[in-house]
């Protein structure tokens, strides 16, 4: 089975008829005054260990989800990166009790997979609730037993290189990408990517950085359990004191995370491709906030990425629909932990001009900065962020997932509801403000990548 990694930020569209039917049928949740109302149950075990619980009895099944607090992010020692994706890998590979995983968790016709990003690791079951208890003990067992040693670790390894040739070397989007973040970031660890630097899978990382990996995160305080759907969370709670209860607590690790210093000119890489067959791409990225709702920068940014590429959005109407210079224009701030960037991604049509469509797309972000948008871009942009919400949380996969990540990422399972009513209060003002602070040319990183002529 194969295990991919993936990036956080995801965009959904959906249409007002959609918005409409979720907004009636959907019972887990509604808008009220306060925002987004959604119960959720959390507990902390003395060990550390902290579960989040959201019934839905609706449905048939459950999803059991396990957030390592630990990514990319987190791999600060020089030549050792890509080791929590090398890990997510690892995961799968069995314990004494249970030697084939995929063989023991499949018994009960589960769907299960995992993803490793900037700031953490998630491995979920999705599976029908008479067989949840079964489940809970399995993934326990792993996560506490998992069989390590210098063979399955460097067995692992092959399909990690693999994924990474495949993915980041041989893939011009997954190149281009790579490059963006390698000169956005000059300090931070998000400079690297998740899937690591190829030279550290090859030759640096070695069974004892992965021993010293799973001491310092793989520990009842550095993870989360969220599980949505159809169960009782008082047995739920019984069931993981019975199989997580006696696992030891760890000394939290004591990790520096080096701070980005603000950009003060705009970086720019030109790269062309090995073959002539791609066409064109193009990455700008600012440096913005955090996932956080303390300050406007976070929400407004949200709200003007829907500004601009809306299908009906400035940018969208413009280089696709009109012009049609594009295959594919998006925009949107990241969910990070740590100060993450707006990124504008355009694929160009086969023999358009970058030079264009870069200029245009300045031309759009300087009008943001010079003046205000209309309170009708300001509403709609606000209710695709609500219908994105609701798509978002659909069915209990979507529900664990996101508060899950909300807790990891914000440190509050209830983050993606507070960051819902601050939509609702950014104004005009605040867009324009935002704006002409994030949008700055001084603090633009500009990636290209033409076909070999």
């Amino acid at each position: 089975m194969r295990r991919e990694y993936e990036f956080q930020s995801q965009l959904f569209l959906i249409s007002a008829i959609s918005l409409i039917l979720c907004l009636f049928f959907c019972p887990l949740f509604s808008f009220g005054e306060s925002g987004l109302n959604l119960k959720i149950d959390k507990t902390v075990l003395d060990n550390g260990l902290t579960i989040l619980t959201c019934e839905d009895h609706t449905v048939p099944t459950v999803s059991y989800q396990t957030f390592v607090n630990a990514g990319s992010r987190d791999e600060v020692k020089p030549g050792i990166t890509g080791l929590a994706h090398v890990f997510e890998h690892m995961m799968f590979r069995g314990t004494e009790k249970y030697p084939d995983y995929d063989q023991a968790v499949g018994n009960y016709g589960p769907e299960t997979n995992a993803w490793t990003g900037n700031d953490c690791t998630d491995y979920y079951v999705d599976v029908k609730a008479e067989y949840l208890e079964k489940v809970i003990e399995i993934e326990a067992d792993r996560i506490r037993n998992l069989r390590f040693d210098n063979e399955t670790f460097r067995t692992e390894l092959g399909p990690v290189k693999e994924e990474r040739r495949r993915g980041d070397v041989d893939d011009p989007g997954g190149f281009i990408w790579e490059r963006l973040y390698e000169l956005a970031y000059q300090k931070h660890t998000y400079h690297h990517p998740v899937i690591g630097w190829e030279e550290d899978l090859e030759k640096n990382i070695q069974v004892e950085d992965g021993l010293e990996f799973k001491r310092t995160f793989y520990s009842p305080g550095h993870c989360i359990i969220s599980i949505a759907g159809n169960f009782d969370t008082d047995k739920m709670i019984e069931w993981i004191k019975k199989y997580y209860g006696d696992w030891e607590a760890q000394v939290p690790p004591d990790i520096q995370i080096p701070g980005e210093p603000p950009q003060t000119e705009e970086r720019v890489k030109d790269l062309v491709w090995k073959d002539s067959q791609i066409s064109p791409k193009l990455l700008i990225g600012y440096h913005g906030p955090n996932a956080n709702v303390l300050t406007n920068d976070f929400a407004a940014l949200k709200v003007i990425g829907k500004i601009l590429f809306l299908e009906s959005g400035r940018l969208t109407k413009k280089l696709y629909q009109n012009l049609q210079l594009v295959d594919q224009v998006w925009g949107d701030i990241e969910e990070n932990k740590d100060p993450g960037l707006f990124v504008i991604n355009a694929n160009l049509k086969k023999d358009k001009s970058i030079d264009q469509v870069k200029s245009i797309i300045f031309e759009e972000i300087e009008k943001l900065r010079e003046g205000p948008v209309t309170e009708k871009e300001l509403q709609k942009a606000k209710n695709s962020l609500k219908a994105d919400l609701i798509y978002r949380l659909d069915h209990p996969h979507a529900i664990a997932g996101t508060i899950g990540f909300s807790q990891v990422v914000g440190g509050d399972c209830y983050l993606f509801s507070k960051l819902q009513e601050k939509y609702e209060q950014i104004t005009v003002k605040d867009v324009q403000e935002v704006a002409s602070r994030i949008f700055a040319p001084t603090n633009r990183t500009v990636v290209t990548l033409v076909p070999k002529t």
